[in-house]
């Protein structure tokens, strides 16, 4: 089950499972249900760069919701098209032209917490609506789909009866999609991502720490806060 990295360094390992292969797991999971576009909701993180990059690698359509501006053009310097700034005042109309556009009833969610996988189902709901050709009381029959795949916000997801039936929140958790992937597929994106670890799958620290710094009040409330973009690499022997 190891990784060999040969040439690589144990820093461009560090990073070389978890973000790399749920990303891929992302496009995956979506190609075998026959989905052409993907929409996620914190574009901007280290893992979101790397869907951004997959995305434009494979041809699959990705809408990346961001909270700032300036995440807004990190994104679009990797060359993502259907950016959402989530706190702009059109931010609701940004998102059903994104998802029109792109045909995204398909996302993932690290968040959990709070109401954005319900202002999701609503965006995508509204598109749905909008090219149905008879009344329905039960909303559209295209489904939408949503899958968590963290917990930023411990607080409760808080879903809201106005984007019909057809639509399905899961989990998704890498682990359980490694063991139901085959051993074909995991070879496939093992080699992927070793042939691509300071490209498509590089990643970027803020700080790097030696135990003993790992453990001191400002660095322990730093990463705590989880914040995009800002992780901490761990260097033992520092």
């Amino acid at each position: 089950m190891c990784l060999p990295l040969g040439d690589y360094s144990a820093e461009d390992g560090a990073s070389a499972f978890v973000n790399p292969m749920t990303a891929l797991g992302f496009v995956e999971n979506a190609k075998s249900d026959g989905q052409d576009a993907i929409l996620h909701t914190v574009g901007a993180s280290n893992l979101g760069q790397m869907l951004t990059r997959i995305c434009k690698e494979d041809g699959i359509g990705l809408v990346n919701i961001v909270r700032k501006e300036a995440q807004v053009d990190l994104l679009k310097n990797l060359g993502s098209t259907h950016i959402v700034n989530s706190s702009h005042d059109a931010f609701m109309q940004h998102l059903r032209e994104a998802i029109a556009d792109t045909k995204a009833f398909y996302g993932f969610d690290p968040i959990g917490g709070g109401k954005l996988v319900d202002t999701v189902f609503k965006a995508m709901e509204q598109v749905a609506s909008a090219k149905m050709t008879e009344y329905s009381r039960y909303g559209s029959s295209l489904q939408k789909r949503m899958f968590i795949y963290g917990r930023l916000d411990m607080g409760l997801t808080t879903l809201s009866p106005s984007y019909g039936f057809g639509w399905t929140l899961s989990g998704w958790l890498l682990f359980p999609f490694l063991q139901s992937a085959g051993r074909e597929t995991i070879g496939r994106m093992r080699q992927r991502v070793l042939e691509n670890l300071t490209t498509t799958f590089a990643s970027n620290y803020k700080e790097r720490v030696s135990l003993e710094e790992m453990l001191t009040k400002q660095a322990v409330t730093d990463y705590r806060s989880m914040k995009t973009g800002e992780k901490y690499l761990v260097m033992p022997w520092k």
